[in-house]
């Protein structure tokens, strides 16, 4: 392992440190944090095999915490299109792979609209 792929790992693994600390202590603001550093990361390597929409999905659930119900939905949105786009291109294990966890975004968005976003 190189020392640059290294320090990204190792930047990876403090990043997901924070983010379920925070998460935890219910402290969104850090969550939120957390995840956006992670998306960062993940949009300058790709080599680590960081699955993006897991952490969109995690930063609308901050949002949502925080009040912020269009951000909520926006990040829950890229969320459930990436995990499709993930079905689409990568080799699933089983079939039904990410199915729960799209219905669950899916569901989550509908509340939100309907709820607070009238």
């Amino acid at each position: 392992m190189s020392k640059n792929n290294r320090k990204q790992t190792d930047e990876l693994t403090a990043l997901r440190d924070k983010l379920n600390k925070a998460t935890r202590k219910k402290d969104y603001y850090t969550v939120v944090e957390a995840c956006l550093e992670i998306i960062a990361l993940e949009q300058r390597t790709k080599n680590l095999g960081i699955i993006a929409p897991l952490y969109h999905k995690d930063l609308g659930e901050g949002y949502l915490k925080l009040l912020e119900y269009e951000k909520a939905v926006e990040s829950l949105n890229t969320a459930r299109e990436g995990l499709i786009k993930y079905r689409a291109t990568h080799k699933l294990k089983y079939p039904e792979d990410w199915l729960a966890e799209i219905y669950a975004i899916e569901k989550l968005i509908h509340r939100i609209e309907k709820t607070h976003l009238r």
